[in-house]
């Protein structure tokens, strides 16, 4: 007959190596990838706004009044 310490033991290595195995997984690639298109659409289309018209839209965002006294 097995000892109840063995069965114990068993089990507890079986939970913590599959509590483990997300660790081991590393990082989603297909996530960064998109966040880092993203940002760099965001920075191109930034990028291609005309100073004039970043200006107008400052200039109409609420609290600019205060800003500008």
């Amino acid at each position: 007959m097995i000892p109840t310490k063995k069965i114990a033991l068993a089990l507890l290595s079986v939970t913590a190596l599959a509590s483990s195995v997300p660790a081991f997984a590393g990082p989603d690639w297909t996530v960064i990838e998109r966040a880092r298109a993203q940002k760099q659409a965001q920075a191109k289309t930034q990028a291609q706004t005309p100073c004039a018209l970043k200006n107008d839209q400052a200039a109409s965002a609420p609290g600019a009044d205060s800003k500008a006294n």
